[in-house]
């Protein structure tokens, strides 16, 4: 039942602030724990958390066949945010990772050759909404 008011909100409704563990969190880190499952199923094991490219924040680093893939997770957009802009920030933001170094800690050092934005609802459907994402 918690799961299903927008994330952020509190059972009235209203954002939630301070104190305690925040809502957001830990739903962007259930999805982490559930796609590096998936990634793992796939035989990625070169990867990195919560690492910052660049600058920029990125959920999920790995590398495959020798290349980085920077993964963002898209919850959506908050309440009153405009679904548009929401979209094409991400997407804004994904374009800006490419061809910056990463790695080191987890993901092998070498540029980020794509970034990818993962639709939460993709990541609660499993590996055959996940797949075309990663093939």
């Amino acid at each position: 039942a918690a799961r299903s008011a927008p994330l952020g909100a509190g059972g009235d409704g209203a954002t939630a602030e301070g104190g305690g563990p925040r809502p957001v969190a830990e739903a962007r880190e259930d999805l982490a724990d559930r796609l590096q499952q998936y990634l793992a199923g796939r035989g990625i094991t070169d990867l990195e958390r919560a690492v910052l490219v660049g600058g920029h924040p990125v959920d999920l680093l790995f590398t495959d066949a020798g290349e980085n893939t920077a993964v963002l997770i898209d919850p959506g957009p908050g309440p009153g945010t405009d679904p548009a802009r929401h979209l094409r920030l991400l997407h804004a933001r994904g374009d800006l990772l490419t061809g910056l170094p990463s790695g080191g800690h987890g993901a092998k050092p070498c540029p980020v050759s794509r970034a990818v934005r993962v639709p939460a609802w993709r990541i609660l459907s499993g590996e055959t909404a996940l797949a075309p994402l990663f093939d």
